[in-house]
């Protein structure tokens, strides 16, 4: 299965509201818009993939509902392999709630639903499709023990592991140990250093800290650590030669970052399972991210390969 980009990890229906400012604990703002989207981090960087024009898989749990049947005919249209999707009759498809202010900022609150119940048994019955993967990313909307055994089969195979922690929890060190790269964004960098109980160096801040905590996370065998800046772009730092560089955002208006990340990951991961080296393809994700927050929606928003190579040719990296 040569150069496949497997994505594993949640699919949920989006219910956005728009509105000026995020209310107040005990508040309620009126006058906001209703927008209903497909999302989830997983389905959302299967989307980002697939539109960069690599060939990718998908695996998740989606209840057997009507969201459910909505996200196997929307992303079978995207070109996602859906073969190896589970749907569990007795639960709902996840399902997110997402408030975006004028500035395009949001919070999300996730009933994560069939996707908490992807299990160790079901990957296990997809081992030959991760073992035999180019590219394989996961992120934390699915159970720690699920991520595990993923991580733990594409060991067997000469795959690229490449983890997102978010929504950031702790993480075994078991597990960190099998990551190629992982892709945080700036403050779940830093809680991640936290939880591991790296000491912060006096007077490190900003660049300096971000740099000093990817270094002391790659200690534990992960060869990069990239971490997302949003509007300021991002830094990837490389164990290997103890490499250090900066890759800035094109600057744009965003309208809406629910899914800025996701798209960043996704056309890496796509990019990478086509041969791509790693800070060029860091490059084109930055370069679709930027696109991305520029439109609303999350799957939505995600570009397609003719609109990030158009960019990428105007930012001249």
């Amino acid at each position: 299965m040569p150069n496949k980009a497997v994505i594993i990890g949640s699919s949920n229906m989006d219910m956005n509201i728009y509105l000026k400012r995020f209310p107040s604990a005990g508040e309620t703002v009126t006058g906001g818009t209703f927008k209903q989207f497909l999302g989830g981090k997983g389905a959302n960087q299967a989307v980002a993939s697939a539109r960069s024009n690599a060939d990718t898989l998908f695996i998740g749990k989606i209840g057997t509902d009507i969201f459910g049947d909505q996200m196997i005919s929307r992303l079978t249209h995207e070109g996602i392999n859906m073969n190896y999707v589970f749907r569990d009759s007795e639960e709902a498809t996840g399902v997110a709630f997402i408030l975006i202010d004028d500035n395009g900022e949001n919070m999300i609150s996730v009933a994560p639903g069939a996707n908490a119940k992807l299990r160790v048994e079901d990957i296990n019955m997809r081992a030959d499709i991760i073992k035999n993967a180019s590219v394989l990313v996961l992120q934390m909307e699915i159970p720690m023990e699920t991520i595990k055994e993923a991580f733990k089969l594409a060991l067997k195979g000469d795959v690229i592991k490449i983890l997102n922690p978010a929504p950031l929890k702790s993480i075994p060190l078991e597990v960190l140990k099998t990551v190629d790269i992982i892709v945080p964004n700036e403050g779940e960098l830093l809680q991640l250093h936290s939880f591991l109980k790296f000491e912060k160096k006096n007077g490190s801040y900003g660049k300096e800290q971000i740099i000093q905590a990817s270094k002391d996370i790659s200690s534990l065998g992960i060869n990069y650590i990239i971490t997302t800046l949003g509007k300021r772009g991002c830094i990837v730092y490389n164990k290997s030669n103890d490499e250090v560089s900066e890759i800035p955002a094109p600057l744009v208006k965003p309208i809406d970052t629910v899914g800025a990340g996701d798209c960043f990951i996704g056309v890496l991961a796509g990019k990478l399972s086509k041969g791509v080296p790693i800070i060029t393809a860091v490059k084109y994700a930055t370069v679709a991210a930027s696109i991305a927050v520029t439109r609303k929606g999350a799957q939505e928003s995600m570009p397609y390969s003719s609109e990030i190579n158009k960019k990428f040719d105007e930012v001249k990296y």
